[in-house]
């Protein structure tokens, strides 16, 4: 059972590990102050360039989304989104999702297919 080792070259490429996510809330306010905004009616995606070996990911869902079950749904696409696309990224980034209201109506597809459709967006800009 090598193939699923957390150490494993395979695992490697698409693990999203803590160094991967931006987790203090005093980066997440250096972020909001300095960080270009890309708006779309499902997402806002704050973004800036960091000095990290890679792109950081934050999420932020209120409860006025919906109940856990629909918020935590919405952050696992996210999550998984990011981990699997972070090549298409220019540069290194910090960048914080912020999921509007709009978004608990949508399927995980149409939800993927949003977002993105915004990270391409800001994949463009940094470029």
């Amino acid at each position: 059972m090598q193939c699923c080792n957390k150490g494993s070259a395979l695992l490697k490429p698409f693990s999203f590990t803590k160094t991967e996510r931006i987790r203090k809330s005093s980066e997440y306010r250096i972020l909001s102050k300095y960080g270009t905004r890309y708006y779309s009616d499902y997402f806002i995606i704050i973004s800036r360039k960091n000095q990290f070996s890679s792109s950081r990911l934050g999420i932020t869902v209120s409860k006025k989304v919906g109940k856990a079950v629909i918020r935590n749904r919405i952050k696992r696409i996210i999550r998984e989104y990011f981990r699997l696309n972070r090549s298409m990224l220019p540069v290194h980034l910090d960048m914080n999702v912020i999921v509007r209201q709009p978004s608990a109506k949508l399927e995980n597809a149409q939800l993927r297919e949003k977002f993105g459709y915004l990270i391409k967006k800001v994949s463009q800009r940094h470029n």
